[in-house]
C-alpha cells in the first residue's frame, strides 16, 4: 500500500512506466491553440476524459462533468473538472491546462516534436511540461489513490481546461461563469503551471501585466526622394527607443519575491508595410510587452507613455491615419496578484514539499501569467508550483520522468494530511 511512500517496487515501477505513456500519448495528440493556427484541445481533452474514467472505475463518489464552448472560429473549446467526493468540508482543486504554443521553427528541434523521445530520463516533445506535467501528475495522483487505504484530508478535484495560452476566455474565465458549482473560498488550488529544478520554489505572486501596439503613420515614398515622404521607421526607431529607456528608469524599483526583481518593458512585435528595400515605410507598428511590480499603478505607465508620445506630436489623436500621427491600444491589461503567505494552501504545499522532497520551500513571484491571476482577482488563495528545467515554450522541450513522479507524490502527500 501506498502509506507514507512505503511503496512496493512494483507498484512504484508501474506508475513510472504509466507515467511515460500519459506523457508519450499526450505528446502524440497536437492541441495547438487555435489562435495559433492549431486544430485546439479537443482530441487532448478526449483522451483525458478516458483515462479519468478508466482509473475511477474502483472508486466511489466521483463526479465528471464537462463545462464545453465554442469559439469565434467555430472550434469546441473543452474543460473537464473530475471531483471525488471524501466527505470533507474543503477540496484540493489542481488546474492543468490542454493547450499547448506552436512547435516554432521545426529546424532547431532535435526529434519530431509530435513524437516522444526518451533519453536520460527525459521526455522530449511539444507540451511536455507545459502543461503535461500537470496533466500526468494530476492522472498519477489518481493510480496513486487507487493502491492507497488513506481517508484523505480534503476532497480531489482535478480540473481541464483549455485556451490558457491565449488568455483563457475559453478556458478557466469561462469556467468562472459556474463558479459556485466548483469552487468554495476555503478550497485549496494549486495550478501546476510553474517550474524550478529543485521544486521548492511557489509561486505566489504575479506581475502585473501590459500589452501595447504602437503605430506611427508617416507618408510612404520612393527611397530615392527621402524629402517627398516621412520615413515612419525613423519615428517609429526614436519612440521606441525612448519608451524603453523611460520606462525601465522610471520604475525601478526592485522586489526580491520576483523573478526578475524589477518591473520588465520589453518591445516584442515590430514591423512596418513595406517589402522592398526602395521604398519608405508610411506606417510602422510595434509592441511593447510590459510585467509591472505591484508597487505600480498600471495608469501611471500609461500616463508616461502619453507623456511621450506628446513630445512627438504635440497630442495623442485617436486612429485617424493621417500624416505624422501616433497612437496606441491596449492588448492586454491585467493587474498584479497574490496569494497570502499564510494560506493553507502555500501552508499544505510547504510542509509536503518539505516532507516528500526534502527541501526547504521558498515563496516567490513572477513576471509570466497563469490562470491564478483570474482566481485570486476572486479572492481565492491559490499556489502556483511545479518540478522541470524551465523548457516550456522553447524548442525540444522535455520533462524528466522523475519530476512527475514526485509532483504526485507531494500532492498525495497534501490529501493524506
Amino acid at each position: 500500500m501506498l502509506k507514507s511512500f512505503g511503496v512496493r517496487g512494483d507498484i512504484m515501477m508501474n506508475l513510472i512506466e504509466e507515467a511515460i505513456k500519459l506523457e508519450s500519448d499526450l505528446i502524440r495528440i497536437n492541441s495547438v491553440n487555435p489562435s495559433f493556427g492549431g486544430k485546439g484541445e479537443k482530441e487532448k481533452a478526449e483522451y483525458v476524459k478516458k483515462k479519468l474514467l478508466e482509473y475511477a472505475k474502483n472508486i466511489k463518489n466521483y463526479e465528471l462533468k464537462e463545462y464545453n464552448t465554442i469559439d469565434k472560429k467555430g472550434f469546441e473549446r473543452p474543460n473537464i473538472v473530475f471531483k471525488i467526493d471524501f466527505g470533507r468540508d474543503k477540496t484540493l482543486h489542481i488546474i492543468s491546462h490542454l493547450d499547448t504554443v506552436p512547435e516554432g521553427d521545426i529546424r532547431l528541434w532535435k526529434t519530431n516534436p509530435y513524437e516522444p523521445y526518451i533519453e536520460d530520463n527525459k521526455i522530449y516533445g511539444r507540451g511536455s511540461e507545459d502543461n503535461h506535467k500537470g496533466i500526468v501528475s494530476s492522472l498519477i495522483l489518481l493510480k496513486m489513490l487507487l493502491n492507497s487505504n488513506i481517508k484523505p484530508k480534503y476532497n480531489l478535484s482535478l480540473i481541464f481546461v483549455s485556451d490558457e495560452e491565449d488568455g483563457s476566455e475559453y478556458g478557466l474565465k469561462y469556467l468562472l461563469n459556474f463558479e459556485d458549482e466548483i469552487f468554495k473560498k476555503e478550497d485549496l488550488i494549486i495550478v501546476p503551471d510553474f517550474s524550478s529544478p529543485e521544486g521548492n520554489l511557489i509561486e505566489i505572486g504575479e506581475k502585473g501585466i501590459l500589452w501595447v501596439k504602437f503605430k506611427i503613420y508617416g507618408k510612404q515614398c520612393h527611397g530615392s526622394t527621402p524629402d517627398s515622404g516621412l520615413n515612419a521607421n525613423i519615428i517609429a526607431s526614436s519612440l521606441l527607443l525612448n519608451i524603453y529607456k523611460e520606462l525601465y528608469s522610471k520604475y525601478n524599483i526592485e522586489n526580491p519575491i520576483f523573478l526578475p526583481e524589477y518591473s520588465t518593458f520589453e518591445p516584442t512585435i515590430l514591423k512596418n508595410n513595406v517589402e522592398n528595400p526602395n521604398t519608405i515605410p508610411g506606417y510602422v507598428e510595434f509592441v511593447f510587452d510590459c510585467r509591472i511590480l505591484p508597487e505600480y499603478k498600471m495608469e501611471d505607465i500609461l500616463k508616461s507613455i502619453d507623456e511621450i508620445i506628446k513630445n512627438y506630436t504635440g497630442s495623442i489623436i485617436k486612429g485617424s491615419g493621417e500624416y505624422n500621427n501616433i497612437t496606441y491600444e491596449i492588448l492586454k491589461k491585467e493587474n498584479p496578484n497574490f496569494t497570502k503567505e499564510d494560506s493553507e494552501v502555500v501552508k499544505e504545499l510547504s510542509k509536503a514539499i518539505k516532507e516528500v522532497l526534502k527541501k526547504e520551500p521558498k515563496l516567490c513571484g513572477m513576471g509570466g501569467g497563469t490562470v491564478a491571476a483570474f482566481l485570486r482577482e476572486k479572492n481565492y488563495n491559490v499556489a502556483v508550483w511545479g518540478i522541470g528545467d524551465g523548457t516550456a515554450h522553447q524548442p525540444n522541450e522535455y520533462v524528466k520522468v522523475d519530476n512527475l513522479i514526485d509532483m504526485a507524490k507531494v500532492y498525495y502527500k497534501i490529501l493524506e494530511g
